[in-house]
């Protein structure tokens, strides 16, 4: 799908899009570097509070050009996106509001949406449009000198919609991030947060204690230990290399979240201490098989392929009902590659276009917004 200004949006002098990267760590140089490969993108502005980080940045290509402030960087952007720790977005959000123009996206990258998006939202004025965002791909390394154009490519991008966002907006982010090989998917801010406490929180802080206690047990006990590592140690532990502050926000932020999820370990591995107290072999045999037949079946990074399937959904033309498809496409693990929005004159039913990867997934996806009451047509394109 093309996210240049074919898409009804402005864009700067060469016709091309013009993005505003505020953030040049890791994520935020990486996909500048990313977008700025695109040829609908025609210029990428960087800003970054630290003036080394982001002259390293325009150095390795992550921007066209530097910006003295937010506020200079997002002047006459048609996207912009806050990469910047959890905890600063909506401080940035705010003083950069101003300077959005009419129709402009404000995006981010964190790791934590619920009360992120919705301060972006309260923070734009009518005419802004805000979709979270949050890549799943990333680094224990931090910085502009580890990043790199590929780092999206065939991961999981998570979009989150809410009842206020506008489908042409979506519709242009969505391109944009599967533009750069990401495989995009819709959730809830709130069921995004639920979910990443899980599988990124929970590993982070898992590590943190694996590696602290195998650390104290070297100083205490025997030097030697850690000489001991091994590659299972080693793949466990290391994402505790992960920069400290990046985690303080993400905790801070996600706490509740994060508390509940640590609450249900504690008693898998209170659980998992009896088996092995008693000696209960079937029981340690059947954990451990059931977690080895469910790593084995982890989908790896995803690349497209196969045949597209259009789904077209006649749904009222009112706010909400983009938020409410997409999400529940994205909840049952299915890709919408591409997704178009046809309204209709003065009001009424407009139609939804969801182009699916596959008519097994398709049919998924038919069945779960049916499940919902919409009339589901199907096409090959």
């Amino acid at each position: 799908m093309a996210a240049g200004r074919s898409a009804g949006q402005g864009g700067a002098a060469g016709g091309g899009l013009r993005v505003a990267v505020i953030g040049t760590g890791l994520v935020g140089a990486s996909l500048g570097m990313a977008l700025g490969r695109l040829d609908t993108v025609e210029e990428v502005v960087g800003y970054d509070r630290d003036p080394r980080q982001l002259a390293l940045a325009v150095r390795r290509g992550a921007a066209s050009r530097s910006a003295a402030s937010p506020a200079d960087a997002v002047t006459g952007a048609d996207v912009v996106v806050l990469a910047v720790p959890v905890s600063a977005i909506p401080a940035v959000a705010a003083e950069v509001a101003a300077g959005l123009r009419a129709g402009a996206i404000l995006t981010d990258v964190g790791s934590v949406k619920g009360r992120v998006v919705g301060a972006m939202e309260a923070a734009v004025r009518p005419g802004v449009h805000v979709v979270g965002g949050h890549p799943m791909a990333g680094s224990h390394e931090n910085g502009a000198a580890h990043a790199t154009a590929d780092l999206f490519v065939g991961a999981t991008y998570l979009l989150t919609p809410t009842p206020r966002t506008d489908p042409g907006a979506y519709r242009r982010l969505h391109g944009l991030v599967g533009a750069v090989g990401a495989r995009v998917l819709a959730v809830s801010p709130d069921r995004h947060d639920a979910l990443v406490a899980v599988v990124s929180h929970l590993p982070q802080l898992a590590a943190t204690t694996l590696m602290n206690l195998a650390a104290e047990r070297a100083q205490d006990e025997h030097a030697g230990l850690l000489l001991l590592a091994a590659g299972g140690f080693r793949d466990a532990t290391r994402v505790a290399a992960s920069n400290p502050d990046l985690w303080l926000d993400i905790c801070a932020e996600n706490r509740e979240a994060i508390v509940a999820v640590l609450d249900d370990y504690r008693e898998r591995i209170g659980a998992l201490r009896s088996v092995l107290d008693v000696g209960d072999q079937g029981s340690l045999r059947r954990s451990l098989a059931d977690a080895r037949a469910a790593r084995r079946a982890l989908p790896g990074k995803q690349t497209v392929t196969g045949a597209l399937v259009d789904l077209l959904l006649p749904i009222p033309d009112r706010p909400g009902v983009l938020a409410e498809v997409t999400t529940t496409v994205g909840g049952i693990g299915v890709n919408i590659e591409d997704i178009g929005v046809e309204h209709a004159p003065e009001g009424g039913r407009g139609t939804l276009r969801l182009a699916i990867i596959g008519p097994r997934n398709a049919d998924r996806a038919r069945a779960a917004l049916e499940t919902l009451g919409y009339e589901v047509l199907e096409r090959l394109p």
